[in-house]
């Protein structure tokens, strides 16, 4: 408890010292449009180029679908190095507005898009022998690109500085979503869960249409600093109503784009029919960028008036976590599990939106990085066990039985990944709801503190359910399934599993890059 206590007091040492930093070192940016213009959009330019030329030669050799694969790795490293190289030279220093204002450049984007990038490689790595089985045998041709396309959308989109940008690289990112979740029909399944999700999505997509609309008609301008200003100011109380309706169609259509409460019902029938390493882009790279865009709108663009959503919030956010957790107790399914938890993981993430305080924000930030590397793990695991004889996936949990008997070490780090999902001590899972309930209990919301803790401890039961079913349950078939074994991947895990079992002894090392990335999101245009 002392530790508890001494990490929240530096906590609040550190504000202190940002806020101290913030007041004597507050510098605007100029709006310089001409300054370092190329180079603030060299990553999307290299992108789209890449883009061209896999385009242009897709068709030219039979061959090129197994090089395509390789190709795209060697891409998407060389714009890591541009992004790293990038972040190196200018560190904080690099916030401005470009592309007449419609365009920024920041601390917590930057380090957005090198996540991204980072979790597209490893799921291109993880994903390798699958996709390159597939290519071989002349499917998923297109498969690097579309990811290659999802990218440059989400670059997009994550620098996006108005609502007209928000709304076309939204648009465009869908397009790409319902190609990856349309190929590779694998039954009538299949085809249900693209048509689906494009119907779905439609009207996901006409809300944000419709409340951008009616927020333009409003304010005059879809500028996010215009914005930002009428909501600040007094006149906003004569149009309460109106920004209400607008906002809410807003936030319901994000709302679908992350898969929470009550707009989830196509995650888990998308999920089980679409091919397992788009799911693994679906949970954990799309989940990421629109999760991360969306704590940038609220806390930087939205936070005057969030006070007046609170209600929302918590529905949304306890819906989530009930839905997602009672929903899962029945599932046998592996993807219809990973479905109910995603949505039960982001009722959590949006516990922190929920409490409208810096220190949510915080915990938002830092459980989402936790929830994207413990299903990094659990899809590493889960993509590279393969039935012997037919070279499937395992399909139902019942398959994980006593898995531990062909492969310890795979039956460990699963293990260590479940239970940090659960939530329990000492992993790194607990150190983020832990944040979280700190958020809650400062916001003063006591009832949502008794709920939440509550749907924790029933999602507990069949995340120890499902530990049980790893080392304890006996099934002769076991010996059917084996681990694909590769270096990489052993590697990703054992470093994956170091993090959550350490996180809480380095905790104080991460508290300060968390506070720099969040006061990033809330105040883009100062330099500390």
């Amino acid at each position: 408890m002392r530790n508890v206590e001494f990490l929240i007091k530096s906590i609040a040492e550190k504000d202190i010292n940002y806020f101290f930093l913030l007041e004597n070192n507050l510098y605007y940016s100029d709006y310089n449009f001409d300054q370092h213009l190329i180079f603030e959009i060299l990553p999307e330019i290299t992108l789209i180029f890449f883009i061209c030329y896999s385009l242009v030669n897709l068709f030219n050799d039979k061959k090129f679908a197994i090089f395509q694969y390789y190709k795209w790795i060697s891409y998407l490293v060389f714009i890591l190095f541009i992004l790293i190289f990038k972040f190196s030279i200018f560190k904080y220093t690099i916030s401005e507005l470009i592309l007449g204002f419609s365009w920024l450049t920041s601390y917590y984007i930057l380090i957005s898009k090198i996540l991204i990038v980072f979790l597209t490689l490893l799921i291109l790595l993880v994903c390798k022998t699958k996709i390159i089985r597939f290519s071989q045998l002349g499917y998923f041709i297109e498969f690097p690109l579309v990811i290659g396309f999802s990218v440059l959308f989400i670059f997009l989109l994550l620098s996006s500085y108005d609502f007209f940008t928000t709304y076309l690289t939204v648009e465009g990112l869908s397009l790409t979503l319902y190609i990856l979740a349309s190929l590779l029909h694998q039954g009538v399944i299949s085809i249900e869960s693209a048509i689906k999700y494009f119907s779905l999505g439609a009207i996901a997509s006409g809300n944000l249409l419709l409340g951008v609309v009616l927020l333009f008609g409003l304010v005059g301008s879809l500028d996010f600093l215009e914005i930002q200003n009428f909501l600040g100011s007094q006149i906003v109380l004569n149009y309460i109503f109106e920004i209400k309706i607008s906002l809410t169609l807003i936030f319901f259509s994000f709302f679908f784009k992350i898969s929470a409460f009550p707009c989830h019902i196509w995650v888990a029938d998308v999920y089980e029919g679409i091919w397992s390493p788009i799911t693994a882009f679906f949970a954990i790279v799309i989940k990421a960028s629109l999760i991360l865009f969306f704590i940038r709108l609220v806390f930087d663009v939205l936070v005057n008036v969030l006070v007046f959503f609170q209600p929302l919030f918590i529905v949304v956010s306890l819906g989530s976590m009930f839905v997602g957790s009672f929903l899962a107790l029945k599932q046998v399914r592996i993807k219809r599990f990973l479905a109910y938890t995603s949505i039960s993981q982001v009722g959590f993430i949006l516990l922190g939106i929920t409490s409208g305080t810096f220190l949510g924000l915080f915990a938002s930030i830092m459980y989402l990085s936790l929830y994207l590397i413990m299903n990094l793990m659990f899809f590493t695991i889960f993509l590279n066990i393969e039935h012997i004889i037919i070279k499937k996936n395992i399909i139902y949990l019942s398959d994980l039985y006593s898995i531990s008997s062909f492969n310890n070490e795979i039956a460990k780090h699963l293990a260590l990944t479940i239970l940090s999902m659960a939530g329990l001590p000492p992993f790194g899972g607990f150190i983020g709801k832990l944040f979280l309930y700190f958020a809650v209990i400062e916001a003063r919301l006591d009832f949502i503190l008794v709920v939440s803790l509550l749907i924790s401890l029933i999602s507990a039961y069949y995340y120890l359910n499902f530990v049980r079913y790893i080392f304890f349950e006996k099934r002769s078939e076991t010996k059917l399934y084996y681990y694909i074994q590769r270096v990489e991947l052993t590697f990703f895990l054992r470093l994956f599993s170091f993090f959550l079992v350490t996180f809480p002894i380095f905790l104080s090392n991460y508290i300060d890059f968390f506070l720099k990335l969040s006061f990033s999101c809330i105040f883009p245009f100062i330099f500390f």
